[in-house]
């Protein structure tokens, strides 16, 4: 052994393993903080990772055959005797090794002492310290909006269930998707009970491996019940073991354990759905018990797969998974339904173009298809949010509707249709809707988010400072709340605290997912605010992104670019981009379309030039 270990000394195989260590840690740590500034998937970082592993022993075999002489390197038995030169190679290798060491230092140091660039980075920001002074309180009714936590107080919502994540107990960590799945699933099945109130599961996933008590999760979100559970998966069986609790006196209301064949699984979520109704003595109708309890499919794999797509966020491997489910079960409508709506995602981030005709050629045929096989909210949806898209408002109108009629408590539904009604000017409904997916969403930014918006529009803008401040109390990270500040702000002609929200923004924007969307934005509103150098900078910023994204997702979407091109006051080359997206009939890019159609940025150019005037006048909602 003695031998061996001075062989490899000899061959500095010791020391281009620490060498190759510290470059390979040095390399992973690098890729994992700046990648996500450019978007990039989180996949590319784990891809890279295990290439730097498998080089590892390549590197040590190949250091072990061969040697550095004064003649280059040559292959470790053609090396003559004298001609090795390994002691002075190896204070070479030393003297790398140091300065890596140094440079890994130095690194550690940057990444977790020093702060955040941005002039508030680091910095313990309280979202209530922005706008600080209004001309009239709250409204009451976006008082009733916010969560419980914020020192709200509310009556209980009656029949109502907060259903916390499922404990994922499979042994192969491969399979965490399905307790994520089925918990999913299971809530949208008590959603079908018209007389539940059933927290949504954005505002659960919160207590994913929570320490807070039960009475402490069910006072938060206002419910009468708290269920928790855990799913096992292995070996095409199936073990789910729910507790309905009553958080007062902390007692089971109803509690049962289900191990089954995975193919029970549709019984399984129909039976909880059930005992809970029964367990909150809520009424439900034989056509919704008929909605529970019919099988989605007649294929377990199918389903599984179905279960597995729910938890992908990447919209290209979602349609893979929903394909091969289909491929097991033509009749699977839910699989249609979902493919659907996830492919008008894709559709408004791609924003015209083949791809983007492509998914949505593949959402509209979808969404028919599982419309004639069986009716799903989901399946209106994407209809809906297409022909939004389209600006036909009379048939985005009606998808909604459908979609409501058939999941009248599905906070994302009543979402979705609130924003719509929001873009029609039909205020006080859009703030009821929105007032309503928060009841069931209280943990949500996104919705507190697109109410402070419509309130914002309504002109009620100290409730919608309410709601934006909510949002970032949930959601501090993310720059798309400080820019709704930073709007709300120049609407009252308050360039200070707009710049303040601006440079919170700025500082956050490119670790966030929302680059390309959210710095036009930010240059916007710096050059409204009379910083036209940060204005200039961050629009840099948006083109380097953007030339980033082009190979991903294509070029950067119209009305995201005309507002980048107003940023730095290039005002004709922003209406050439927006008459071009008028005339091509794009669809995708409808937020920043729409945000140009009514002037929300109360741009003064855009309401007296009159070729602005007369582009906008070309765009709008057929009712």
């Amino acid at each position: 052994m003695t031998s061996l270990f001075g062989e490899l000394k000899r061959r500095n195989v010791v020391r281009v393993a620490v060498a190759y260590a510290i470059v390979g840690w040095i390399s992973v740590e690098v890729s994992s903080t700046v990648l996500p500034i450019f978007e990039a998937p989180d996949w590319i970082v784990q891809v890279f990772t295990f290439f730097v592993i498998l080089g590892f022993p390549l590197a040590l075999i190949l250091s072990w055959a061969y040697e550095i002489t004064p003649e280059g390197i040559k292959l470790e038995r053609n090396v003559a005797a004298g001609e090795s030169n390994t002691h002075v190679t190896g204070r070479k290798l030393d003297y790398v090794i140091i300065g890596l060491l140094v440079l890994a230092v130095g690194f550690m140091f940057v990444d977790n002492y020093l702060p955040e660039s941005g002039p508030f980075a680091g910095a313990e920001i309280d979202p209530a310290s922005l706008i600080l002074e209004l001309d009239e309180p709250p409204s009451t009714a976006v008082e009733r909006a916010a969560p419980v936590a914020e020192g709200q107080q509310r009556d209980v919502l009656p029949n109502s269930v907060a259903v916390l994540p499922f404990e994922n107990l499979s042994p192969d960590p491969d399979n965490a998707y399905f307790a994520a799945g089925i918990h999913e699933e299971v809530l949208n099945q008590l959603a079908k009970i018209d007389a539940l109130n059933i927290i949504a599961r954005t505002s659960m996933l919160q207590y994913a491996d929570q320490t807070k008590s039960i009475p402490e999760i069910a006072d938060e979100l206002n419910v009468e019940t708290v269920m928790e559970g855990s799913v096992r998966f292995a070996d095409d069986r199936v073990l789910v073991t729910v507790q309905l609790i009553d958080p007062v006196t902390n007692s089971h209301l109803w509690s049962e354990s289900y191990n089954r064949e995975f193919a029970d699984i549709f019984a399984i979520q129909a039976d909880i759905a059930m005992n809970i109704a029964n367990a909150l003595e809520a009424e439900f109708s034989l056509e919704e018990q008929a909605q529970i309890e019919e099988l989605p499919t007649d294929s377990p794999e199918a389903y599984a797969l179905y279960l597995r797509a729910t938890q992908e966020p990447r919209t290209d491997l979602v349609r893979d998974y929903l394909d091969e489910a289909i491929a097991l079960d033509p009749e699977f409508a839910l699989a249609y339904a979902y493919s659907a709506y996830r492919s008008t995602y894709a559709v408004e981030v791609l924003a015209g173009g083949a791809a983007a005709a492509e998914f949505e050629a593949n959402a509209r045929d979808y969404a028919n298809h599982a419309l004639e096989l069986n009716p799903h909210p989901l399946s209106h949806i994407a209809l809906a949010r297409l022909d939004q898209a389209h600006w036909r408002g009379e048939e985005a109108r009606q998808g909604y509707e459908r979609a409501i009629a058939l999941q009248p408590n599905g906070p994302f539904v009543l979402a979705l249709y609130g924003i719509f009604k929001g873009l029609l000017g039909e205020f006080d409904e859009a703030i009821s809707l929105l007032q309503r997916a928060l009841e069931l969403d209280p943990a949500d930014a996104r919705r507190h988010r697109s109410l402070g918006r419509i309130l914002e529009d309504a002109g009620d803008y100290a409730a919608a400072l309410t709601s934006y401040q909510t949002a970032l109390r949930l959601d501090p990270s993310n720059p798309i709340s400080y820019i709704a500040m930073a709007s709300l702000a120049m609407r009252r002609d308050d360039s200070e605290d707009a710049i303040r929200a601006l440079e919170l923004a700025d500082a956050l924007v490119l670790r966030s997912g929302v680059a390309r969307t959210s710095l036009p934005l930010i240059a916007y509103y710096y050059s409204r605010a009379g910083r036209p150098e940060e204005a200039s900078r961050v629009f840099t910023l948006f083109e380097e992104n953007s030339a980033l994204l082009i190979d991903v997702f294509g070029p950067a979407p119209p009305g995201i670019t005309a507002v980048a091109l107003m940023a730095i006051g290039d005002y004709d080359a922003a209406l050439e981009t927006f008459v071009g997206a008028i005339d091509a009939a794009e669809s995708g890019d409808f937020g920043f379309m729409n945000r140009l159609r009514t002037n929300y940025f109360d741009d003064p150019v855009l309401d007296t030039d009159p070729r602005w005037v007369e582009a906008r006048a070309r765009l709008g909602f057929d009712l």
